[in-house]
Parts: structure tokens; C-alpha cells; sequence
């Protein structure tokens, strides 16, 4: 398992998790993994046990599980990534006690006794590239705020989502991210990136965000200056 953090175009990683775990203590490890970083997305590959992790984890209420289907082999996967790599984005620590064995089964490959670490790694990259992150990121928030809202009158509901389209950029809002995230789906459907952990929205979408801890920096009317 791998800490990786996304800052702008730059990936860093942060920390490295490897041991040979049976199942229980496998998905344990996930979950401590996942509350000791704050980890917004958890990647693992949909296949084999891996989906099973998936499944349980998800049920179990870790909901930045995120599922990950390769579509070529790990030789092509890599391969992939290396113009990422050469070009300067990837980042490692100047020193760590695995950071040996890392350099070491990153260099061999293919031709390594192990590759769990260098397909954990291309993984990640080509994630970034194709994220899909955000619909997990965006259903755990979903799920955090139907905690805290009464129920909805449903011809209510649908007069205001219909409202909120019309008049999108209406009544507008700031918030910050409690953690780093790169960006978000909102509730009406936008794609936004998040800057520095700051991003603006419409007020109907960040209420839902607010309830998931999410901090209201400003409001303002579209015709108001900010």
C-alpha cells in the first residue's frame, strides 16, 4: 500500500505500507491505512480478492474506496507512465527505510523477483490520468450529508435542483477542503477544481458539502463583488 498525494501537477510519495497479509488482517490494514493518512481515495484493483475487498469495505462504510480495472498488462501499464516520470512530476523522499528496496524492484522490472510496488505505483499514475476517484469521493459526501438532512418533500426537491439549474451562478459560495483534494463533483453535475484546498460553487451544492465538514469562506450574489 501507498500514501500518494496530488498537488497541482506534482505526485508525491509520502509512504509505503508492504507486508504478505492474509485476508481479515489485509482488509484491517486498509482500513488503518486509509483513517492514519485521511485518504480521500482508496485504489485498489477490481479482481480477484481485490473485489471482494471492494465490496466489503464499501458495505462497511469506507467509502473512498475506489475501484481500479487495468486494461493492459503491467509492462504496458508502466510503460505508460514513464514520460510522467522523466518529466519531473513523480516525487520521492530523499530518504526512508524502504526507499532502497523501492529503487531497487522499480529498476529491476520486469525482470524482478517482485513487482507488487511498481504496479501499485503505475496504477496510481495512470489513475491520475483517468481519475475516477471523484463519483467515490462525491458518494461518500452524499452519504454524510443524507445523515444530517431531514426528509425531503419530493415535488420540493425537484422545484429547487430545477431552480438551481436555471440560476446556477445565482447565489455563490467558497469553501475550503478539510483535506487536499484535487477536485470535486457537485450535486448538480459541475467538475470543479479545487485550488490550494479553496473552490466556489453554488450555494445548493455547498450546503451538502458543509455538512461533510467542509468550511464557508464567503457568500455573495453573482452581481455582488466578491
Amino acid at each position: 500500500m501507498h500514501d500518494l498525494r496530488l498537488k497541482g501537477n506534482n505526485l508525491f510519495l509520502i509512504a509505503l505500507f508492504r507486508q504478505r497479509l492474509e485476508y481479515p488482517a489485509l482488509k484491517r490494514a486498509v482500513r488503518d491505512q486509509q483513517s492514519q493518512f485521511g485518504a480521500n481515495v482508496v485504489l485498489i484493483e477490481d479482481r480477484a480478492s481485490g473485489t471482494q475487498l471492494i465490496q466489503e469495505l464499501v458495505a462497511e462504510g469506507c467509502y473512498p474506496v475506489t475501484r481500479y480495472k487495468p486494461t493492459t498488462d503491467k509492462i504496458m501499464r508502466l510503460h505508460a507512465q514513464t514520460a510522467m516520470i522523466e518529466n519531473g512530476f513523480v516525487h520521492i523522499p530523499e530518504t526512508a527505510p524502504w526507499l532502497a528496496e523501492y529503487l531497487h524492484e522499480m529498476t529491476v522490472f520486469p525482470k524482478g523477483k517482485h513487482d507488487d510496488q511498481v504496479d501499485a505505483t503505475a496504477q496510481f499514475l495512470d489513475w491520475v490520468k483517468h481519475p475516477t476517484g471523484d463519483q467515490a469521493y462525491f458518494e461518500y459526501m452524499r452519504r454524510r450529508a443524507e445523515r444530517y438532512q431531514p426528509p425531503e418533500n419530493p415535488e420540493r426537491l425537484r422545484v429547487e435542483r430545477s431552480q438551481t439549474l436555471k440560476n446556477p451562478e445565482r447565489l455563490r459560495v467558497r469553501l475550503r477542503a478539510p483535506f487536499d483534494v484535487g477536485s470535486v463533483q457537485t450535486f448538480s453535475g459541475q467538475h470543479l477544481t479545487v485550488t490550494d484546498r479553496i473552490v466556489e460553487m453554488s450555494a445548493a451544492d455547498a450546503k451538502y458539502f458543509i455538512r461533510a465538514d467542509w468550511t464557508k469562506l464567503a457568500e455573495w450574489n453573482s452581481d455582488d463583488a466578491c
